[in-house]
């Protein structure tokens, strides 16, 4: 169960992280409209959240 909750608090940073880095680049582009810091920051969760389970230990074992 401990490393089950490793796994969730890895997911979440994943997700977090995703979404403010990529919300962040989108803002120093000069992209400060609030529709498309919210379209970057979904899809930047997304794509580091596929990057994470891609290499989740999880379903090694």
């Amino acid at each position: 169960m401990k490393n089950f909750g490793l796994w969730l608090r890895g997911l979440a940073a994943a997700i977090i992280g995703g979404a403010v880095a990529s919300a962040a680049q989108a803002a120093a582009a000069g992209s400060i409209q609030p529709a498309n810091l919210k379209t970057a920051a979904i899809a930047g969760a997304v794509l580091t959240l596929s990057a994470y389970l891609t290499q989740s230990p999880l379903g090694s074992k």
